[in-house]
């Protein structure tokens, strides 16, 4: 194909697995269930007699599927291509590709659609959902256009920028955890500068708009009256310019570095080759006979018996734990040499969005009880996503090095590795942990927030933490393909988080009138109980792993209800009992039956 190999082979190999369709069904059946929780929450069961009413609720279903679309896309983008650039690396198949008659350029725009090829279809599938949008009134088909350029623009441009983090970094982990951390700085920096520089524009259009995804969506949404067609076409070209100008540039500068930062240092060739220099370079200096010229030698390799030796600097032996893996985890650099841009990142990051939070909620009796609440708690489920990346990442890589298959004929024992990966895990993360509870304790002695609602915070924090990182190695468990593994499991945490967000919301939307709502939010909870069952439980079921899907999505749906209701007692109590119990539907199994999951009984046997 003109496209380029990798390309074509990733559109003949794609639509294969059944998944590919299943996805897109789902998908679409989930915006049509959507949009009957909304039509219940605004009209419910009365007869429609205006065409105003249903203006307006076109105009609301809009505003939902737009928002949903740009976050998930904002999301998964960029997070699918460098999982498929991360994929090679760990496997060590990008050596090969580098090795072909492939152009670099055709290497990056093939690993580019791969990531994206799948998003996008999902994302075409919904266009006749945000047809009916405008056939309610309200909305027009150039604002349903603009809506999807807006879109695909954005999962562009994130795509572009987790390859180029991808081609950069050698880790699974550090390419995952640094896109998510761009991602999301360039949302929360945006808004840091719009305050800085509120009236600063750019080709007539603010650049607040240019630069926010956020703001350009909702600048095609909500349209200036008095110039509707102007405003629409200048706010979504512009917008669409800059971030394929922008994507390009990444392309560009990618393809310009391909080679150099690939290999990497980390990888175990390029430091056999260095430290094989590094020899050869000894033994060079050590073969210089002392009579003659400066510099003159003997021209052969081999040192000769009448230099001095110099004996070799000799480190301490370290001595490992009674959990040798927790010891490796904890101890030594096992995700990499530099994992402190990871962390520096996000510690910038929170600061900005506590600094944010701060300056917004200046003059407010009780910011927790607005809107700005969302800051903190996006910081959280951010946390929790970057906790359940390293979980995952950290089974992943010892899988695709072949460093799994020496673990397995070692005599380590489940417990030790799972608890070993687990702790691990946290311990890396432990920024991630310990800002969020920092935050809530300054929260609490400024009176924001109850000594009692800490204590609740706190623990049900932690046990969150700890259900986000045994998520990923079930995950890593139960799918052995890196890409699957990774994409299921920030896949099950990031609807997870959303998907009680989307509720809560669409609770507090229904103005006291639940009740109207109550059987769609049946069936809604219904279809994430099946997919989350399908996401945990599918490929290795038990009947713990198949209570919890079952279960989780509505007792949290009765948290959230307890929540609005004031009982905050309740909704802790319920919390940790479910995901304490989901966290031990987890590590059982994977402790019980590790043996038959990851192979090793199959192995021995032959």
């Amino acid at each position: 194909m003109f496209a380029g190999p990798i390309i074509a082979r990733e559109i003949l190999t794609t639509p294969r697995p059944a998944r590919y369709y299943l996805w897109r069904a789902s998908f679409v059946f989930f915006l049509f269930i959507l949009l009957w929780t909304a039509w219940q929450s605004l009209i419910g069961w009365q007869d429609v007699r205006e065409v105003g009413v249903m203006a307006r609720f076109g105009g609301v279903l809009y505003w939902l599927f737009a928002m949903l679309q740009l976050t998930l896309m904002l999301f998964f983008a960029p997070l699918f291509t460098a999982a498929a650039v991360s994929y090679e690396k760990d496997r060590r198949t990008m050596t090969l590709l580098l090795m072909t008659d492939l152009s670099d350029l055709e290497i990056v725009l093939g690993k580019l659609a791969a990531g994206l090829l799948n998003i996008v279809t999902i994302l075409g599938a919904s266009v006749g959902m945000l047809a009916v949008c405008a056939l309610f009134g309200g909305i027009s088909f150039g604002q349903v256009a603009n809506l999807f350029a807006v879109t695909a623009a954005s999962g562009i441009a994130g795509g572009a920028l987790g390859l180029l983090i991808a081609l950069w970094r050698d880790r699974t982990f550090q390419s995952i955890s640094l896109t998510i951390l761009m991602v999301v700085f360039s949302v929360a920096g945006v808004e840091a500068f719009a305050l800085l520089y509120p009236t600063a524009e750019f080709m007539g259009v603010p650049l607040v708009e240019v630069l926010n995804p956020y703001r350009a969506m909702l600048a095609v949404l909500y349209p200036k009256a008095d110039a509707l067609t102007k405003t629409v076409r200048a706010s979504a070209v512009v917008y669409i310019t800059c971030r394929l100008t922008f994507a390009a540039l990444l392309v560009a500068f990618g393809t310009y570095m391909l080679r150099k930062w690939n290999p990497g240092k980390n990888e175990p060739r390029e430091q056999a080759e260095g430290d094989k220099a590094g020899a050869l370079e000894e033994i060079e200096e050590t073969s210089a006979v002392g009579p003659g010229p400066a510099g003159a030698g003997t021209g052969l390799h081999v040192p000769r018996r009448t230099h001095r030796r110099v004996a070799p600097t000799i480190k301490p032996y370290r001595h490992p734990w009674a959990n040798p893996i927790l010891w490796r985890e904890i101890m030594t650099r096992a995700y990499g040499s530099k994992p402190l841009i990871i962390k520096g990142c996000y510690v910038l990051l929170f600061a900005l969005g506590m600094g944010l939070f701060v300056n917004l909620g200046q003059g407010l009796e009780n910011p927790m009880g607005t809107g700005l609440a969302l800051i903190p708690i996006g910081l959280a489920i951010l946390s929790l996503v970057l906790v359940n990346a390293q979980g995952v990442t950290a089974l992943t890589s010892e899988r695709d090095t072949g460093a799994l298959d020496l673990l397995l004929v070692s005599e380590l024992s489940p417990r030790e590795f799972i608890h070993g990966k687990l702790h691990g895990a946290l311990y890396n993360s432990k920024e991630m942990i310990i800002l969020p509870i920092a935050t809530a304790i300054v929260m609490a002695a400024k009176g924001m927030v109850g000594g009692e609602n800490l204590l609740y915070f706190v623990i049900d924090f932690l046990l969150l933490a700890h259900f986000a990182g045994m998520l990923g190695l079930h995950s890593a468990i139960t799918y052995t393909s890196s890409r699957t593994a990774v994409a299921n499991s920030l896949g099950t945490i990031f609807f997870l988080m959303v998907g009680i967000l989307l509720c809560a919301f669409l609770i507090v939307f229904s103005n006291g009138e639940f009740a109207r709502q109550l059987l769609s939010f049946m069936i809604f909870i219904g279809a994430g109980s099946v997919a989350l069952f399908g996401s945990m439980g599918a490929r290795n079921p038990s009947h713990a792993i198949a209570l919890v899907a079952i279960l989780t999505p509505f007792w949290t749906f009765y948290c959230i209800i307890s929540l609005v209701n004031g009982d905050f007692t309740a909704a802790f109590l319920v919390s940790s009992g479910i995901y304490g119990f989901a966290l031990l539907a987890m590590v059982v199994p994977a402790v019980g039956d590790f043996d038959i999951a990851l192979g090793r009984t199959s192995a021995i046997q032959g």
